[in-house]
């Protein structure tokens, strides 16, 4: 049986989320080369817990020639480091899907895989339903909107709010636009929305709000979708991750199970 070489960049709490269970209950078709990171004692900390390299370029991962590269880092990441992974024939496993927002790195990316015989896997983050949002696309026109929902904790230090900080006692509305618009308001926040509008009416098209619920323990998100013979939707309720406020521990593991997807010999 192959085993699959994956490299992780990014050693946050995704990231050791990912290196942790694929380092436990993955390794019979995954070996973990190495991590890389943008402080390299978190890279030599999680090296250290799931017994791999800790890398300090991206030169030095390529050179190793992993099947697979896994970003779990940041948008601005992701667009540092995509299309050279590509390029060189391997493929990419983005968790900061908010950088295709961008038409023009989407577009980068989308032809630099074709030309180099590599594959972006998108993972469905802290969110889902994709399969069935998808499948919908094709029965006709459609609208799609995205509701999330989080504490002012985690919504705190958004670009969008201009350092004022939310109200812990009361809760609001304080977005509504296109995915594109939200992605730029909120980087760290709504990787989902960009995935959502991926897989349905784009980036341009797809309707978020976001609101602040003050006392809130949990990120939830609705999907709803609506055409002439079909209406969905789809609610995610998460606890964030305890490492980090702004993400769902339900991202990470959408990374797992979509590995396990890419050796299953039956596939969902």
């Amino acid at each position: 049986m192959k085993k699959y070489k994956l490299v992780i960049i990014g050693t946050g709490a995704l990231g050791s989320i990912i290196g942790k269970a694929v380092s436990q209950d993955l390794s019979e078709n995954y070996k973990i080369l190495g991590v890389l990171s943008g402080k390299l004692e978190n890279a030599i900390k999680l090296a250290d817990e799931i017994g791999c390299k800790a890398y300090k370029t991206l030169d030095d991962i390529l050179s190793d020639k992993p099947d697979y590269v896994i970003e779990a880092a940041s948008p601005e990441v992701f667009k540092d480091i995509g299309v050279k992974i590509l390029a060189n024939g391997i493929h990419l496993i983005p968790l900061s899907i908010g950088a295709f927002a961008d038409q023009e790195f989407y577009d980068t990316v989308k032809e630099t895989a074709l030309q180099n015989n590599s594959c972006v896997h998108i993972p469905s983050g802290a969110v889902g339903g994709f399969d069935v949002l998808r499948s919908a696309m094709l029965m006709g026109e459609v609208k799609v909107s995205m509701t999330t929902e989080k504490s002012p904790q985690s919504l705190n230090g958004a670009p969008f709010l201009k350092g004022r900080e939310l109200s812990e006692d009361q809760s609001e509305a304080i977005f509504s636009g296109s995915a594109k618009e939200a992605i730029e308001h909120f980087p760290k926040n709504v990787n989902v929305a960009v995935a959502t509008a991926l897989a349905t009416t784009g980036v341009e098209n797809t309707k978020i709000a976001i609101h602040s619920i003050a006392g809130s323990k949990s990120n939830k998100h609705t999907i709803k979708l609506e055409g002439e013979t079909i209406k969905i939707e789809v609610i995610i309720e998460t606890t964030p991750s305890q490492d980090n406020p702004k993400s769902s521990a339900l991202a990470a593991y959408s990374v797992i199970g979509l590995l396990k997807n890419l050796v299953a010999p039956i596939v969902f």
